[in-house]
């Protein structure tokens, strides 16, 4: 064995490697176990390289807790920024798989961590594909256009293939905006590329992508075909979560086609998946599908069971949703800070591997004691590293309402006042927006306190997109919320507030399983003179925002001099308390 591996080349097998991993998989798993033969011959470098594929070709066939392990193994022996790239973004599409959004938010900061440090320009915008692709998986439409364009700005003329995997995630971002004809369009450029250069597995994905822009467009003979044939493809790379994905798409289709025999193979193979956190979208269409299939057949008491089953999983989306959101949000708040700490435990992780890199080449025992007590005061340091971050990461949840994601009563205030004192000492405006939902007590009493709580998410959740980054918006009471506009004056307050009001009330509340009218009254407040802290502000929007109650509700108010007179105030207060209001 010794003989035979001398006479192997291992970077050129790991380079060979690497490219049948995009052409040919079966042939990369043969690859990957004869060099798996030979790991003990190989350098610290090349071994990180291998588990690197390891890892990679484990998150292929959804098994995603062994692409971990083997992926955490390959951190310490990568030491190249590239590949180390590769293990944290592909450790962040196995804890997606997994559900485990924090820890994959973790992973992808430290990713974007080492970004900068990449001189390589070819490797920089492979690097922006593949963030491209983690947020893809995260439903993070946003992010998913941004570092695809990033990509393709960073491409020549030359660089066909970035361009056209580049195009591959805009139209993802085409189909998350239900703009399916421009998908299809990206989708069918994208995979004829791929497939006449020989890149499958990418002009697969494409093709998936085509058939489901056509299922959206109700032209479902045509994705039928274009799905079997993207099925076809999946399962000679044994592609296990795209596999069960096509299957999913091909219930719906066939549903639409009143072809019943076909939709029960199909949703077979997906309920008859393990009750695992990466299937529950899927199983959620499918069981919806079956609803429907079983209730024209009138079997209405299996389309009721079936029913069940999809309600179950739709909550399981609400609450995954909702720590998708929390995650992102947490790690979007402190994004600077973070990088800035991942960087310096980067530089600590590489001076650490090259103290015992000194280690193993010098074989003295002063050397070695040196070694060992730099390498404990290194230990140290991250720990405490690690304390800090775990410190910060309390504070920062302290500071988040626990129901919304958004900033509490006291974070809200106090982020609040310093951009108050920030505007004022440069001479801008600054305007308080003060709004509480209309009768949201009936909403409590006639539904249950979980609708409420569902109305008030997601009227954060269509706001949220709508306001300013450098606005402060907090729920600062039950059902009332302020949102800080720094630098805008009365007008553009009311503007603001007005665009919130017609958002709230145009909510569908059938997903929260009853049918009822969420609306909002506001208060505005702008800036004036003699002003010296937000107090005055809060006041006089608080005064208005009771003026709007008794206007009827559902309006925006604006304050004005005559709502300064303590009774009429006073009188507004009675009016809303009447219970005839």
């Amino acid at each position: 064995m010794p003989l035979m591996a001398a006479t192997i080349n291992f970077d050129e097998a790991l380079a060979e490697l690497e490219q049948l991993q995009h052409t040919d998989l079966p042939s990369a798993i043969t690859k990957l176990h004869e060099l798996e033969a030979d790991f003990e011959h190989m350098t610290r470098f090349q071994q990180g390289r291998l588990l690197v594929f390891k890892g990679t070709s484990f998150i292929y066939a959804g098994q995603y807790q062994e692409a971990l392990v083997t992926l955490i193994q390959s951190e310490n022996l990568v030491q190249n920024s590239d590949y180390l790239f590769s293990a944290y973004s592909y450790e962040a599409t196995a804890y997606i798989a997994l559900r485990n959004f924090k820890d994959a938010f973790v992973v992808m900061s430290k990713s974007l961590g080492l970004i900068d440090r990449i001189e390589n320009i070819d490797i920089k915008r492979a690097a922006y594909l593949r963030l491209a692709s983690l947020y893809s998986a995260m439903g993070i439409k946003e992010e998913v256009g941004s570092y695809a364009a990033k990509a393709e700005s960073l491409a020549s003329a030359d660089d066909v293939k970035d361009i056209c995997t580049a195009k591959l995630y805009l139209s993802v971002y085409q189909l998350e905006l239900e703009a399916f004809t421009k998908a299809f369009d990206e989708f069918q450029y994208t995979h004829d590329f791929f497939e006449s250069n020989g890149f499958p597995l990418i002009s697969f994905i494409a093709l998936k992508g085509m058939g489901e822009s056509k299922l959206r467009l109700q032209e479902y003979s045509a994705a039928v075909a274009l799905l079997l044939k993207a099925l076809k493809g999946y399962e000679s790379f044994n592609f296990q979560l795209e596999i069960n994905s096509v299957h999913s798409l091909l219930t719906e289709a066939y549903f639409a086609l009143k072809q019943s025999a076909e939709v029960v193979e199909h949703a077979k193979f997906v309920t008859s998946l393990p009750n695992d956190p990466s299937y529950t979208e899927l199983k959620h269409t499918v069981f919806k599908v079956l609803a429907g299939l079983n209730a024209e057949n009138k079997q209405f008491e299996q389309a009721y069971e079936f029913s069940k089953k999809e309600q179950y999983y739709n909550q399981l989306m609400f609450d995954e949703a909702k720590m998708k959101t929390l995650a992102y949000q947490a790690a979007k708040f402190n994004a600077d800070e973070q990088s800035r700490e991942i960087n310096l435990l980067n530089k600590e992780r590489e001076l650490y591997v090259a103290q015992q890199t000194v280690k193993e080449r010098e074989y003295t025992n002063m050397l070695m004691f040196v070694t060992i007590l730099v390498g404990g005061l290194f230990f140290l340091g991250i720990l405490l590293a690690v304390g800090q971050m775990q410190k910060r990461k309390f504070m920062r949840m302290a500071r988040m309402d626990a129901l919304t994601g958004i900033l509490n009563r006291g974070a809200g205030q106090e982020l609040g006042e310093n951009l108050f004192v920030q505007a004022t000492a440069r001479g801008g405006d600054f305007c308080v927006i003060l709004f509480d939902l209309d009768f949201f007590k009936r909403i409590n009493d006639s539904f249950g306190h979980g609708t409420g709580d569902w109305a008030l998410k997601k009227v954060v959740d269509s706001l949220k997109s709508h306001i300013r980054n450098g606005d402060v918006f907090a729920r600062i009471g039950g059902e009332e919320f302020a949102i800080l506009l720094p630098y805008a004056d009365e007008e553009k307050g009311m503007e603001v507030a007005e665009q919130c009001r017609a958002r709230i009330e145009a909510i569908d509340t059938q997903h929260s399983g009853h049918k009822f009218v969420i609306t909002a009254s506001f208060g505005v407040s702008g800036l004036m003179a003699d002003d010296l802290s937000l107090d005055p502000l809060f006041h006089r929007a608080d005064m208005a925002l009771y003026a709007a109650k008794a206007n009827g509700r559902n309006a925006v108010v604006r304050y004005s001099d005559i709502l300064k007179c303590d009774k009429q105030a006073t009188d507004l207060r009675r009016h809303i308390a009447s219970p005839s209001v």
